[in-house]
């Protein structure tokens, strides 16, 4: 993740989910939520993934019983906002996915 402050641009929260969504790098002022493009990241935890044609987002919220911070909840909820219901994946669902890792496709 080191690349993204060097490449990346610093901007709001809200930028940096759009960012990601065209595959660009970018970084918050705090460095709490950035991307590469192709990796969404709250603090060090993985939460999106744009495959290039769709962005899943994991849902690291109380809801689905995963919650790991304020802020990551803050992080995810705008992320769920940037993309479709259909791509915003359960926790353990997204634990089995090789997206977890790396894109397959």
């Amino acid at each position: 993740m080191n690349s993204i402050y060097i490449d990346g641009k610093r901007m709001e929260n809200s930028a940096v989910v759009a960012s990601w969504r065209k595959g660009e790098p970018a970084y918050n002022h705090r460095k709490s939520l950035a991307t590469d493009g192709e990796s969404l990241y709250s603090y060090d935890l993985k939460i999106g993934h744009n495959t290039g044609s769709a962005c899943v987002v994991v849902d690291f919220t109380a809801p689905t019983g995963h919650f790991r911070s304020q802020t990551t909840s803050c992080h995810v909820n705008l992320a769920k906002r940037a993309t479709t219901a259909s791509c915003v994946w359960h926790p353990l669902v997204w634990e089995e996915s090789p997206l977890r890792e790396q894109c397959p496709f």
